[in-house]
């Protein structure tokens, strides 16, 4: 029995390395993804942002403002402007991408125990440069103003910097970034499009071999052949493990080299990444089986799912929030693997859990496993009884 299932293997695995599209999708196309995705954001965060400021105080403190933002790491101060029409120009032309006004007579508000307002215009079509410059300007801005007035509290009431400080601000607030020290842009988004990568190259790997299978050209060519015409069990789960294992090497190709290439946080243990492993590849790999058996070009598949990628990648959850999404839209993402794949790949890898804290995600993908099994058998075997004549590519 497992002697003509691993002869069924090797045969899918041939077939694999000896079709031009199936070794683009199923070879390739994991191994440059895995590097080309996470290159653009090796630097992780957005820093020397172009930006300006529009001086309308012209003070010492003005001044001492527009220093501790040249030196902000997030922004670069490409120009001082001494009025706001100029910025707004330069702003409309690309050339800066966000700014900051000093309003007259800020110091003189400032010494003088008065409010002042510094307005801080981004570009609001640049999501990452907006929150980069709005961090920056809002710090130093701030940073000035706590300074100026822990120094009239310690000269009004003849008490030492500490206690100016404490008084200044009782309730200090320290925010730690978990799983994510470095706020890293590529160690959010990188290792849930891995998984969405590997569910999507191997369906459509899957989809344009059975696709081929529909071909009178293929038909003929190995009609004799014992493994195409072993028993369908033999036939599918032999299929299955030659894929299972050929997907189990690019997980692991991932979690031991891509990860320590890119420095992505990488806290999972063994035993949760292998239950993931199965669970996730059993059930993208009967997901597969059963959209395969729908296709009788295999181009038709390439098409069809090459243009779905981006809505399953929005579908996966990762980069907008689940119950922010309108119903129809989560009902449709219940359908796919990586919904609870990548979320549970996350937990594992980047916050070190444990099965049974990934369990419920596990148990969905377990439960898609078998329906899909059972779907992809049933459609096979009748797939294998219907009468197909498309005619020779």
């Amino acid at each position: 029995m497992i002697r003509r299932l691993w002869k069924v293997a090797f045969a899918e695995w041939k077939l694999i390395y000896t079709d031009p599209a199936a070794v683009l999708l199923l070879v390739v196309a994991g191994l440059i993804y895995a590097f080309y995705y996470p290159v653009p954001y090796v630097y992780q965060t957005v820093s020397k942002v172009p930006v300006a400021v529009v001086d309308l105080d012209n003070t010492a403190m003005s001044r001492e403002l527009v220093r501790m933002a040249s030196a902000a790491q997030q922004i670069e101060v490409k120009a001082i402007y001494p009025e706001m029409k100029q910025a707004e120009t330069a702003m409309a032309r690309d050339e800066i991408y966000g700014f900051m006004v000093i309003p007259e007579n800020m110091e003189k508000n400032i010494r003088g125990k008065h409010q002042t307002t510094v307005n801080i215009f981004t570009h609001g079509a640049y999501v990452m440069f907006h929150g980069a410059i709005g961090t920056a300007f809002s710090t130093c801005a701030l940073t000035i103003g706590a300074t100026n007035k822990v120094k009239q509290i310690a000269m009004s009431k003849q008490v030492p910097s500490t206690k100016a400080i404490a008084m200044r601000d009782p309730f200090p607030v320290s925010i730690q970034t978990l799983y994510n020290s470095t706020g890293g842009y590529a160690n959010y988004v990188v290792p849930s499009v891995l998984v969405v990568i590997l569910q999507q190259s191997l369906i459509i790997g899957i989809c344009v071999l059975g696709g081929s299978r529909a071909h009178r050209r293929f038909r003929k060519k190995l009609r004799d052949s014992p493994v195409e015409n072993e028993s369908l069990p033999y036939r599918y789960f032999g299929r299955s493990l030659a894929y299972f294992v050929h997907y189990c090497s690019f997980i692991l190709f991932y979690h031991c080299i891509v990860y320590n290439i890119f420095d992505f946080p990488r806290r999972g243990e063994l035993l949760p990444m292998v239950v993931f492993s199965v669970v996730f590849l059993a059930s993208v790999i009967n997901f597969g089986m059963v959209v395969s058996q729908m296709f009788l070009r295999r181009e038709s598949s390439m098409q069809l799912f090459l243009y779905m990628s981006i809505p399953v990648l929005f579908l996966a959850n990762f980069s907008w929030p689940a119950y922010l999404m309108p119903s129809w839209m989560t009902a449709i993402s219940y359908i796919l693997p990586s919904t609870f794949a990548v979320p549970a790949w996350l937990s594992i890898e980047q916050m070190g859990a444990d099965i049974y804290d990934v369990a419920p995600k596990l148990y969905q993908l377990a439960i898609q496993a078998v329906v899909y099994l059972v779907l992809g058998l049933v459609l096979t075997r009748a797939r294998d009884k219907a009468k197909i004549d498309i005619g020779d590519m």
